[in-house]
């Protein structure tokens, strides 16, 4: 398995919340590509699709509303 980073879980929490990879970027402070690269990698090291890309933004699939309360659950923790 892939071993997976605290900045792609962020990257992740920060997509889901803001609904778009712009505006997770902006939220965030990087850039898009780096966004999206990070997304990219978390979805690879699990194997599975978090989000369901669109015209009208990102949409958490059911594995990205499963992987969400761990995922804010790290980030109250950190």
């Amino acid at each position: 398995m892939t071993p997976v980073s605290w900045d792609q879980w962020q990257s992740f929490l920060a997509v889901a919340e803001a609904g778009s990879l712009s505006g997770a970027a902006r939220a965030r402070g990087l850039t898009q590509p780096t966004l999206s690269r990070h997304v990219a990698e978390l979805e690879a090291a699990l194997g599975t699709a978090l989000f369901a890309r669109g015209p009208a933004g990102m949409a958490l699939t059911v594995a990205g509303e499963a992987a969400l309360p761990q995922a804010r659950a790290m980030g109250h923790a950190a």
